[in-house]
């Protein structure tokens, strides 16, 4: 497939005649960046937008002076675009982009954007609203994990008596927020017997046994096209996971949002189970001391 083939596949693109897209195609330079090569850094000044022809990137928020952690916020891949608020506006960027995997990069820069925007005004229009629809998109998808995260946040002040009870009350409520019918299926990793054991379980539509069955080392990732696993572990242990099944297909770029989110709640969830197992060692000791005296 060309290059010009695979920009047609771009939304930002979807009203461009291929004479109108060839010609635009001719502002753009190609760049190809091995996996792990940096697009751009955060704080660094940008006026460039990119679309990615081939490969994946990653958007992601330094979380330390150092940039030695770093917060995924987007993962792209063939066919979006990022950088478009450098080109709307002359500001700093919010976050690095770095390629996850080979890629292959088309960069325009704002001079040239608007250049041709200024030729061909009513290709322009088409493109801009396509961006507009783009950045509410992600604006929504922002939006919608706040909320979540901020529910998520009510369980880590309750009470609960063991890690089982946490995450089946936390899957109660986060299944809510995704679109679609959904089954949920949250297992607890016992340390003394080295199994998963089911303590959730949520289902929307019936499924076949085989899927349904848990991985003998269950590792965060999609499954296919509408199963994720999330697993969850801390400090070098084991805790959780959890399985969600769409009844639908996921569609390339809801993968990659979802995926985002579902990391983000596995970092939390165990990071809050860490602290209850703490919790429940302590009380046991206390209890062994007063049995003593």
């Amino acid at each position: 497939m060309s290059d010009i083939e695979k920009l047609k596949e771009v939304t930002l693109f979807h009203n461009l005649s291929e004479a109108m897209l060839s010609e635009f195609a001719g502002y753009f330079k190609r760049t190809d960046y091995a996996a792990g090569d940096v697009v751009f850094k955060e704080g660094t000044q940008g006026d460039s937008l990119y679309i990615i022809v081939d490969g994946e990137v990653i958007v992601e928020k330094s979380m330390d002076a150092e940039d030695r952690e770093f917060k995924t916020l987007a993962i792209l891949s063939a066919g979006d675009f990022f950088g478009e608020m450098a080109v709307m506006q002359d500001q700093v960027r919010f976050a690095q982009a770095r390629a996850s995997r080979e890629s292959s990069l088309y960069e325009i820069g704002r001079e040239k954007f608007f250049s041709f925007i200024k030729e061909n005004p009513e290709t322009g229009i088409s493109i801009f609203s396509e961006i507009m629809r783009s950045l509410l998109k992600r604006l929504q998808h922002t939006s919608s994990e706040l909320t979540m995260l901020f529910d998520l946040s009510g369980h880590l002040l309750a009470t609960y008596k063991t890690p089982a009870d946490f995450l089946s009350a936390v899957m109660e409520d986060l299944r809510h927020y995704f679109e679609g019918s959904w089954n949920v299926r949250a297992y607890v990793y016992n340390m003394f017997n080295e199994e998963y054991e089911q303590v959730y379980l949520r289902e929307s539509f019936p499924q076949d046994k085989a899927a349904c069955e848990l991985p003998a080392s269950p590792q965060s990732g999609w499954l296919g096209d509408n199963t994720y696993l999330m697993a969850c572990s801390a400090e070098g242990h084991k805790l959780a996971c959890t399985v969600f099944s769409r009844e639908t297909a996921v569609t390339p770029l809801e993968k990659n949002n979802l995926a985002t989110i579902f990391n983000t709640i596995s970092a939390v969830i165990g990071s809050a189970m860490v602290n209850l197992e703490h919790q429940t060692e302590a009380a046991m000791l206390e209890k062994l001391k007063k049995a003593k005296i």
